[in-house]
């Protein structure tokens, strides 16, 4: 199995909470990994915030996976988040902004391997 995906892009202001949900559920069954990218670009004032990828096995309860990762001060930046092997049936990315700002955030996901 292998997608990549590029889901809608999504607007950041200020102290918001933006969430992204992929359109495909792991099977219970799928050996592989799965790996996000957030891009932010500045719209206006200073882009600034943190990035959390998490997983639920009902789409309900999320749990955190690693580590939060910073978008900052930039037009455009690339934040990878890194490979992850799929223990979970969903993901999401949590965008949550700080300070004043209007950004674009966009976040493209790359899952393969399988059984």
């Amino acid at each position: 199995m292998y997608v990549n995906q590029s889901l809608a892009n999504q607007t950041l202001t200020n102290a918001g909470t933006i969430t992204f949900n992929p359109n495909h559920d792991i099977q219970d069954n799928f050996d592989g990994v799965v790996s996000f990218d957030v891009l932010a670009t500045n719209v206006s004032g200073t882009t600034a915030g943190d990035c959390q990828l998490q997983g639920s096995i009902d789409g309900t309860n999320w749990v955190n996976i690693g580590s939060t990762v910073a978008i900052a001060n930039g037009v455009t930046k690339n934040v990878p988040l890194g490979g992850v092997i799929l223990y979970f049936a969903k993901y999401r990315i949590t965008v949550v902004g700080s300070g004043t700002q209007v950004s674009t955030i966009a976040v493209k996901y790359c899952m393969k391997g399988g059984k």
